[in-house]
């Protein structure tokens, strides 16, 4: 009898797969996607998933290639490796700024009135909590709140109108 794979199963695979992905792309700062295949010995339907991951979590960068070639590489948007501690007046600042748009760590900060560290310190803070996501426009990195985390901020706050009504009442 065929068991299908579980979530938990699907995504124990496609993190195994990553890993090979970017062990592959640590070895040369570009890969045709490819050739990556044939390195990594992953159909293209997985090294796909895969890279599409790496990609949102900011972490692999798609770079110009020739015709329709796709080339990629590894990506640093310059955040630092912080544990997910509390959030700080900064990072709170840095999330409610990226709601609903998107902006690089420079701008934010003339836009905060905050240092370009300050702002990296807080980018990385949310980035820890798994909170953003970064894009890559030829060397600018732009930073934006994941899907997920705009979307439960937009219901909390729908939420506290009714909680203070039933308070009020």
């Amino acid at each position: 009898m065929f068991n299908p794979p579980t979530l938990e199963d699907l995504q124990e695979t496609r993190r195994a797969n990553e890993k090979l992905v970017l062990r592959a792309l640590e070895s040369k700062p570009e890969w045709v996607e490819t050739e990556l295949a044939k390195t990594t010995s992953l159909a293209l339907s997985h090294l796909r998933a895969a890279l599409a991951s790496l990609l949102d979590q900011g972490r692999v960068r798609r770079l110009p290639g020739t015709g329709t070639r796709a080339v990629y590489g590894l990506a640093d948007p310059g955040l630092a490796d912080v544990p997910a501690t509390p959030l700080t007046i900064d990072a709170k600042k840095v999330r409610d700024y990226l709601e609903g748009r998107a902006d690089s760590a420079l701008y934010m900060s003339e836009q905060l009135r905050l240092t370009r560290e300050d702002v990296m310190a807080a980018l990385s803070l949310l980035n820890a909590h798994g909170m953003i996501t970064c894009t890559f426009v030829g060397s600018l990195v732009i930073f934006r709140l994941k899907e997920t985390q705009a979307l439960g901020q937009e219901q909390a706050a729908a939420e506290k109108p009714t909680t203070r009504k039933k308070q009020v009442a």
